[in-house]
């Protein structure tokens, strides 16, 4: 049974355009968190105490609102990336910290993941995807220069690795928490090199 959101306390027609929009994002992810992708408009629009009409007031199609979450978010791991390589922790340790955070989000909530394959050719979510590529560029670049990951690393590993993670809970609900072990294991320069050192001793 779909329960509808509860709206807040102020009304839909007392809100700014800004808060308005803010509000129908945060009920988007919720609902299509709970309900997944085909949930309609009219049940977003429920959820924040509006009528349909000033739901694509907002938003001309659920493509656009839906492209809009994935900019959000995508903003958001920007921004955790960054803040990751300002941190005073060495690089491979911030970047691990992100990778195990967002992965747990993703284990709670897979918006993300299922409405890129939706949206991957909006122009407004290619131009988020670009730049929170960049900025995870760059504490990879840190990560690599301290001498922890291995040198062909790139973030298409990392969206590799957060496949393999997705596809992980299909097979058991915390199997993502092994799968994301491995994935850190194998961009890990030093575990790497123990890999070949024990390697060579065998083949001796």
């Amino acid at each position: 049974m779909t329960i509808s959101l509860p709206a807040s306390d102020t009304c839909w027609s007392d809100l700014t355009a800004e808060d308005k929009r803010a509000r129908l994002l945060a009920a988007a992810g919720e609902v299509f968190a709970r309900d997944g992708l085909d949930a309609p408009m009219p049940v977003i629009a429920a959820a924040v105490g509006a009528g349909v009409g000033s739901v694509y007031r907002q938003f001309r199609s659920k493509t656009d609102l839906l492209a809009a979450l994935v900019v959000e978010r995508l903003a958001d791991i920007e921004a955790e990336a960054e803040a990751a390589l300002a941190s005073t922790e060495s690089a491979w340790s911030a970047l691990t910290g992100l990778l195990w955070a967002l992965a747990e989000r993703q284990a709670a909530d897979d918006v993300l993941g299922e409405a890129m394959a939706t949206v991957s050719e909006h122009a407004a979510v290619q131009q988020a995807l670009a730049s929170t590529t960049l900025a995870l560029e760059q504490l990879l670049v840190a990560a690599r220069t301290e001498g922890r990951l291995r040198p062909d690393a790139t973030t298409l590993d990392l969206r590799l690795l957060f496949a393999g993670t997705r596809a992980a809970t299909q097979l058991q609900p915390d199997a993502w928490r092994r799968m994301l072990e491995l994935g850190i294991d194998a961009l890990n320069l030093l575990s790497c090199r123990s890999r070949f050192r024990s390697a060579s001793s065998v083949t001796k």
